[in-house]
């Protein structure tokens, strides 16, 4: 079983690729997946989890879903493996054991960790931006081979083998972790900068991409070159801060604050 959750499709590429290679089946982690338990198909012994790093952590709607999702299997003779494979753009620092720490509060057992060097997409604050598509195409050149290799080892993988964290730390990573990420939940995180230009065309991108459903279109009193009402995207209180409103915007019409002026776009180029 693969649970992934996913923005701009680097982990959701990255989960459909381990799923293809493993023989697995994929269940996303949308509102309403806690809902009822997660059955596990017959011959599963373990759960992976797929997920990008938010500032060098794990994305508190993933952290929220951990809290609260369950599991069933009727075949299931021992405890189930979590296993962690995260897309970063660079480094993901303590992110591998703040997911420990989740999955150990839960009662499971938590497996080997990996992460995958995939394109960055943080545009939000300045100083940060979309890579070049010189360094995105290399990124995206790697990733299959790192994928596969990921793979081998969870498909050898047995119950009672030795844990390990195959990823990339990056420098300073108690500070990006315990510093760095709480400041940027608590004070970089809040849906209310997001906002739609002019450029806005009406196409409902924006809510249809949103992988939390946070994003509704509304009416209102401007119309189009037909007299038709137009709608614009209204953000609700919910918000993942996965950016997928704002990469898949066809016309750059999708802003956070002022800070994603001339920032570039990205969305990945495999789904």
């Amino acid at each position: 079983m693969i649970l992934w959750f996913s923005g701009t499709g680097n982990s959701r590429y990255v989960a459909g690729r381990l799923a293809e290679l493993l023989g697995r089946s994929m269940v996303e982690l949308r509102p309403g997946v806690t809902s009822m338990p997660i059955s596990i198909p017959d011959g599963d012994t373990s759960v992976i989890w797929v997920f990008p790093i938010y500032s060098w952590g794990v994305p508190p709607y993933v952290r929220s879903i951990i809290r609260q999702i369950s599991f069933q299997s009727a075949a299931l003779t021992a405890p189930l493996t979590h296993h962690l494979v995260v897309t970063c753009g660079d480094d993901c620092g303590l992110a591998p054991e703040m997911w420990r720490k989740e999955i150990g509060q839960r009662g499971w057992s938590a497996g080997n960790t990996y992460s995958v060097i995939m394109p960055n997409n943080y545009v939000c604050m300045s100083g940060f931006d979309v890579d070049s598509k010189k360094l995105e195409g290399e990124k995206l050149a790697a990733a299959p081979s790192r994928i596969e290799t990921i793979a081998d080892e969870l498909r050898n993988f047995s119950e009672g083998d030795a844990v390990k964290d195959d990823v990339v730390r990056g420098s300073f990573a108690w500070i990006k972790t315990k510093v760095i990420y709480p400041w940027f939940v608590r004070h970089a995180m809040s849906p209310k900068p997001f906002h739609w230009t002019p450029d806005c065309i009406s196409c409902g991108k924006c809510a249809t991409a949103c992988p939390v459903d946070n994003i509704t279109m509304k009416s209102d009193s401007s119309a189009d070159s037909s007299g038709r009402s137009r709608r614009h995207p209204v953000w609700g209180s919910a918000c993942a801060g996965c950016l997928a409103c704002y990469h898949i915007c066809p016309r750059h019409a999708v802003m956070y604050g002022k800070v994603t002026r001339n920032k570039g776009q990205y969305f990945n180029p495999y789904l």
